[in-house]
């Protein structure tokens, strides 16, 4: 396995990436109320919170043990890490063959330390949140794969960087194949990100949340790093879809601009739905989840008969 490090400007995307993170869920919280009929917190607002909370002091649990005070870092650091697989720069800031299987269960590492702060802390609510999301995620990984890893057997290439520059736009095949990719990875988003219809991130209700309610006993810097980690991961669902749209990179003026609509329309999509749609009950989030997989099997059980045709 070769492992490539690319030059400074694709670490120089990666810092803009980790520093514009709660940007993005500011302007969707601003879509968002703008659809609603308000006005809405300025975009900057993600930004206010998480340096208040930085300066809080941190509360432990008199039952929470050494996992409750290192799961924030971990979960942190394994979304952060996930940035330097994307190649923001072309190439990635590291890349090698099957990265983006990395990329996922990296994503997973951070979920399995995040479920076991919420058992550690010995709270009943939490440990229902852990449950619910330990399920879920069951739910929601294969369509990542079902997304990404048939593009890679597709194009007969194993990384983010490769795949994407496998892709044939003038074939067809690929943007019908890329569309309902776009549309599978959407749904995805929705659930790893605990946004409508799975979860509401705005619920003050512990009996329906899913991701809340697992950090309700944190506070200051780990409660922090807790919101830190959840917009890093929507603007990293977002920003792996707008690269599976973009055939022009983002160095170049035609590449960015597509690459920043792509961002936009993503966030207004999901400012739409969450405007739109009520939360699931929870029995029938596995079964969009499903739907959502389906999707995956169904376009690449296409892409194959109509490429072997």
């Amino acid at each position: 396995m070769e492992i490539t490090s690319s030059d400074p400007l694709s670490w120089l995307a990666c810092a803009i990436f980790l520093a514009g993170a709660p940007l993005y869920t500011g302007i969707v919280n601003k879509l968002k109320a703008r659809m609603s009929g308000r006005f809405g917190a300025s975009v900057f607002q993600p930004y206010y919170e998480l340096w208040r909370l930085a300066q809080k002091e941190t509360v432990y649990s008199t039952s929470a043990g050494f996992i409750s005070r290192i799961a924030p870092v971990i979960v942190w650091c394994t979304v952060a890490f996930t940035v330097l697989l994307l190649p923001l720069g072309r190439p990635a800031a590291l890349s090698f063959s099957c990265d983006f299987i990395l990329f996922a269960y990296l994503l997973a590492l951070g979920r399995f330390f995040q479920i076991l702060a919420a058992l550690d802390s010995a709270a009943s609510l939490e440990g229902m949140g852990a449950s619910r999301e330990a399920r879920f995620a069951v739910f929601a990984e294969p369509i990542f794969f079902f997304t990404i890893g048939s593009l890679a057997l597709i194009t007969q290439r194993y990384s983010f960087e490769k795949i994407l520059d496998g892709i044939t736009w003038s074939n067809p095949l690929f943007v019908v194949f890329i569309s309902i990719g776009l549309l599978s990875l959407f749904f995805l988003m929705m659930a790893e990100c605990s946004r409508m219809p799975v979860d509401d991130p705005n619920t003050h209700l512990e009996l329906t949340m899913i991701h809340e309610v697992m950090i309700l006993d944190a506070s200051g810097i780990d409660l922090m790093l807790y919101q830190y980690a959840a917009s890093l991961k929507l603007l990293l669902y977002a920003t792996l879809a707008a690269l599976l749209l973009n055939p022009f990179g983002v160095l170049g003026t035609t590449g960015l601009l597509v690459f920043g609509a792509t961002l936009l329309g993503m966030a207004a999509g999901l400012a739409l739905v969450e405007t739109l749609m009520a939360r699931f009950r929870l029995v029938l989030v596995p079964q969009f989840l499903l739907f959502a997989t389906a999707i995956g099997v169904l376009n690449i059980l296409i892409f194959t008969f109509s490429h072997k045709s």
